[in-house]
């Protein structure tokens, strides 16, 4: 970690910008004296235990991420009339499940947190039809701030704005990721079509990725259409749900 430090301080001195999972582990490391940790993984075992110190040291991260992201200017979203406030992530950092759509809506926007206009009531839905406590997962968005008309966010801006998710997945490292749509599909596998890759996983960095429909692209969809949707979305949490079992048994979702 000593020479980690150097090597840091060589580059604030040539100022080179440094990523937010090193800055968020040097400070984890001064702020709760963690002695050598050698790899990411040691760390995550220790952020991860279920111990009092742990929990601190999680609740330390995540303030950490809210003000790494109120201090992101890395694009022009977060100064648009659309967005008013930016808005993280949300839940559990243990969870082995994530969930990650496109971006902010008005309520999102307007109260701060994700998921939480008529998407997201259907989105927590789904997750108790499931037996899923949603604050027992974590859900998040590609870009944090609200963009104009709610359009989809441009490739420049999901760009700037990756900063902020590879700091969510670096420190919760999700085993499962549910993708919410086009824009968190084309992330993690670019130039993909949602109607293609739909239901198919993708394994990448070591994640399984399950792509499904956005919860607002069911509540657009009427008649046959709307019942075929909503058993496709059904069958795609259901299996992002067997495969974080069978990776992760002892974790509970209630």
């Amino acid at each position: 970690m000593a020479d980690l430090e150097n090597f840091i301080k060589e580059l604030e001195v040539q100022e080179i910008q440094l990523p937010y999972s090193i800055k968020l582990m040097l400070d984890l490391k001064n702020e709760f004296n963690l002695k050598e940790i050698y790899s990411s993984n040691g760390l995550l075992e220790i952020i991860k235990a279920d111990n009092p110190e742990s929990e601190s040291m999680r609740t330390f991260i995540y303030e950490k991420i809210k003000e790494y992201l109120n201090a992101c200017t890395d694009c022009l979203l977060h100064s648009s009339d659309s967005c008013t406030r930016k808005v993280p992530g949300e839940g559990c950092l243990n969870s082995p499940l994530m969930l990650i759509g496109e971006g902010p809506g008005f309520d999102e926007d307007k109260l701060g947190k994700p998921f939480v206009g008529r998407a997201g009531q259907l989105l927590t839905t789904i997750l108790n039809k499931l037996g899923i406590n949603r604050q027992k997962v974590y859900i998040s968005n590609v870009v944090k701030c609200r963009p104009p008309m709610n359009r989809t966010p441009f490739v420049k801006e999901m760009k700037a704005c990756s900063r902020n998710l590879e700091l969510e997945l670096t420190f919760i490292a999700p085993k499962v990721i549910i993708a919410l749509g086009s824009v968190p599909l084309n992330y993690f596998k670019p130039n993909s079509s949602i109607m293609r890759e739909r239901g198919k996983w993708i394994y990448t960095r070591g994640f399984w990725v399950m792509p499904t429909f956005h919860p607002a692209y069911i509540l657009r969809q009427q008649g046959k259409a709307l019942n075929k949707t909503k058993w496709d979305v059904w069958e795609d949490f259901n299996k992002a749900l067997a495969k974080v079992r069978e990776l992760c048994p002892e974790y509970s979702f209630n």
